[in-house]
């Protein structure tokens, strides 16, 4: 599982995913498919021919291109990824959203909610920035068993880019009506926890935020280069499924969001292996 799988159309936020999953692409040595979904076979064609223009500095031989015909691109795509054996499928976000924001079209929403692998969205606009080396992954984390697959994935990321680790666990605003005892107990708990995963990292960062966990998570990813998240903590296992946190996170967000599907302990690994850094 080390294909990146771009799902692309004619527009603009197509290039936007490009830009995105190229950054990923050179960390590791695994294929990468540029997808179209479109009943028009030649409007396909043009369409990877065009964003295949767009990866440069991807060794051609790694570079496939996959036109399905149909109208549902979230079927096509999931049913891609699932014969790829895809480890990451990466779209961009719509054009309605606003600029250097995340905000998913039908698509990606319709993904978001069972994809076979992760999902990495891209911000309105990301083909224009700047395209160095990630400088700061960040991680949600509240000590679920998702969080910790997210965690152990964005370690391997920020080792990958030789980035800083920023981990992430959000205190929330007191809920009417729960006992300052309980409260009190919740918010050790998370500490705790946070305390723990960063104990013996020294290349990552416990950062605590405060208030509600999606629009705090929102408002520090303008100081992240990538966010990674887990899917929510039920639901069918080696699928993403958004939750209460990452589904608004995934419309407000000021970078890259990648969501992580439950179930897998290690969602990216063979991606990051081997590793080529671009310096």
């Amino acid at each position: 599982m080390s294909t990146i799988l771009i799902g692309v159309d004619a527009t603009a936020r197509s290039e936007d995913a490009v830009a995105l999953a190229r950054r990923l692409a050179r960390l590791g040595a695994g294929d990468v498919v540029l997808a179209t979904v479109t009943p028009d076979r030649d409007e396909g064609h043009a369409t990877v021919r065009r964003m295949r223009g767009l990866l440069a500095g991807i060794e051609p031989e790694r570079i496939r291109t996959a036109i399905v015909q149909g109208r549902s691109a979230a079927r096509g795509l999931h049913d891609l990824a699932l014969a790829e054996g895809a480890a990451l499928i990466v779209v961009g976000s719509t054009h309605t959203g606003r600029l250097g924001r995340v905000r998913p079209g039908a698509t990606g929403e319709r993904l978001l909610l069972g994809a076979p692998c992760a999902v990495a969205v891209a911000p309105h606009g990301y083909r224009t920035r700047l395209d160095g080396v990630l400088t700061r992954v960040g991680v949600a984390y509240d000590g679920s068993v998702e969080a910790t697959a997210a965690f152990t994935t964005g370690l391997a990321l920020a080792r990958a880019t030789a980035a800083r680790l920023q981990v992430l666990t959000v205190i929330p605003l007191e809920v009417y009506g729960t006992l300052a005892y309980a409260q009190a107990e919740l918010d050790t708990a998370l500490r705790e926890a946070l305390a723990r995963a960063v104990e013996d990292v020294p290349d990552a960062d416990g950062i605590v935020l405060d208030g509600r966990p999606w629009a705090a998570l929102s408002a520090y990813s303008e100081q992240l280069d990538v966010l990674l998240v887990g899917s929510r903590g039920y639901g069918p296992l080696r699928a993403v499924i958004t939750g209460g946190t990452s589904g608004p996170l995934l419309h407000h967000a000021h970078c890259p969001v990648v969501v992580l599907p439950r179930g897998v302990e290690a969602p990216l690994a063979e991606l990051l292996a081997p590793v080529a850094v671009a310096r």
